[in-house]
């Protein structure tokens, strides 16, 4: 697993620990289990970029995509309302370009 930016792993960092530790337990599972992993905690919102949700009393929404047999973390963000907002997408978006 990769992160694309530094900031989406210090993003994931800023939380508390426990908030922290269950998403890194998650990405760990994501790891393992790839696509595998599906709904309600893996779901595919675009061709390339798949949703993982970790749910709580902060709602944490990471947009990533896999490229050969690796995972690549491309963006993450607290999901505060029922759609992912347009400029989030749009971040991820423009990070799997990297990736080409």
């Amino acid at each position: 697993m990769k992160f694309i930016k530094n900031d989406t792993y210090d993003f994931i960092k800023s939380f508390d620990d426990n908030l922290t530790t269950k998403i890194f337990g998650l990405l760990e599972i994501l790891d393992q289990l790839g696509v595998y992993l599906g709904s309600p905690k893996l779901k595919k919102i675009t061709k390339k970029i798949y949703e993982l949700r970790i749910v709580g009393k902060i709602s944490v929404r990471i947009l990533c995509t896999f490229f050969g047999n690796e995972i690549y973390i491309l963006h993450a963000f607290i999901k505060k309302s029922q759609k992912i907002p347009p400029k989030e997408l749009e971040r991820a978006i423009h990070r799997l370009r990297y990736l080409r």
